[in-house]
């Protein structure tokens, strides 16, 4: 674990809280739309219409403003369509983990062998997975394969192609935002990764054994 990390030491800041308007504004110039924030309400709406819930820093950006474009998660649209493609992500998310059972099981055994423990056949080792998975925060869609965790403040933000490329790409929301929107290049990357941020992930079950 903790081998390719869109992290760098320098980068990481503590106790500070980010300015959200300051924020908007550099993202509108680097081409961002926005739309009005979202109100108490429809985070209260969106948050028991989809079953999670938004960690505070990011609620708090939302309820400045709304980002809009076709690869944002749209949450403000509640229609059962849009509630089908939230719900279809979190399967697409168990089925990116059937796929490494089956064709990936070396790597991913290697990765949870600290959590699970070894497994000489599949399909034992693909329940043990499975229930270590359901029992794990979920991974709530931001901005295309970004995922924040469901109802954890302060957390990195992850992206998940699959179980086996999985990787964080921003140590909390506002580096993230930074990585993804802002900087014209990827040098951020290390090996190394602070005991906070190490502190942090412990708490998110199977998350923290794969994410490289």
């Amino acid at each position: 674990m903790f081998t390719k990390l869109w992290y760098n030491k320098k980068r990481e800041r503590r106790w500070k809280i980010m300015n959200n308007n300051l924020m908007i504004e550099r993202l509108k110039k680097s081409g961002l739309h926005f739309d009005s924030g979202l109100s108490d309400i429809e985070i209260k709406k969106i948050e028991s219409t989809f079953g999670f819930r938004f960690p505070k820093e990011i609620a708090s950006f939302l309820s400045c403003a709304y980002p809009v474009g076709c690869d944002f998660f749209d949450y403000r649209d509640i229609s059962q369509k849009n509630i089908d493609k939230f719900y279809d992500f979190q399967k697409n998310i168990v089925k990116a983990f059937e796929f490494d059972i089956a064709n990936n099981a070396d790597s991913l055994q290697a990765m949870l062998k600290e959590l699970l423990g070894e497994f000489t056949d599949t399909e034992d080792f693909k329940k043990a997975v499975m229930k270590s998975l359901e029992s794990s925060p979920k991974l709530i869609p931001f901005y295309a394969h970004r995922c924040f965790f469901d109802g954890m403040d302060n957390m990195p933000i992850i992206s998940f192609w699959q179980a086996v490329d999985t990787i964080i790409y921003g140590y909390d929301f506002e580096d993230y935002l930074k990585a993804e929107f802002l900087t014209a290049t990827n040098d951020i990357t290390s090996e190394e990764i602070s005991d906070n941020i190490i502190e942090k992930l412990k708490t998110t079950g199977i998350w923290y054994y794969i994410i490289e």
